[in-house]
């Protein structure tokens, strides 16, 4: 059976392959690359080829495609690295989580948009705001590392996302 959400990220990685290298991608193209998708039996994980913004970008399109089956939530664990997933771990313990008031503006939201990548040596940092099904923004803070553990050796992978508190200002200067 086909996986439409991992074959809409596996598009977006592509898609956004071809963004950064300056390409473009005509329909010829997308409809080739969607039918090597389908052939694609292995599940959406990590990988040494992945860039850090890759990663942020695979955790965030999960998330606001969450279904009923909380796919999107799994696939957002299988990109977190090991020391993540000893703090917010087993799966079901990250669901709930994630299903918190903290996290729960990233499920089903309607649009993120996102700051500058920031990388040093092994560790990345991005802010991500993320804008809830009802229109309110909020922002995260996505920090990871290159992993030396032998089970993804080269992998990026988050080890924590943040909300950052947001100063409210009034439009009236007051």
């Amino acid at each position: 059976m086909k996986n439409p959400f991992k074959i809409t990220c596996i598009l977006a990685c592509i898609l956004l392959s071809f963004m950064v290298a300056g390409c473009s991608l005509s329909l010829t193209s997308l409809t080739e690359a969607e039918s090597q998708a389908d052939t694609v039996d292995e599940p959406l994980q990590p990988n040494p080829s992945l860039t850090p913004e890759d990663v942020i970008r695979i955790q965030v399109e999960a998330l606001q495609n969450n279904d009923s089956k909380d796919t999107g939530i799994e696939i957002t664990f299988r990109f977190a690295s090991p020391a993540n997933r000893q703090y917010t771990g087993p799966l079901n313990r990250f669901k709930r989580m994630v299903k918190s008031p903290t996290y729960s503006p990233m499920l089903n939201h309607k649009m993120a948009e996102y700051g500058p990548l920031e990388i040093s040596d092994e560790t990345a940092t991005q802010r991500v705001t993320i804008i809830d099904p009802s229109g309110k923004a909020t922002v995260y803070l996505f920090s990871l590392s290159k992993q030396s553990d032998p089970s993804c050796k080269g992998c990026w992978m988050t080890d924590s996302v943040v909300a950052v508190p947001v100063r409210q200002q009034r439009l009236d200067g007051a």
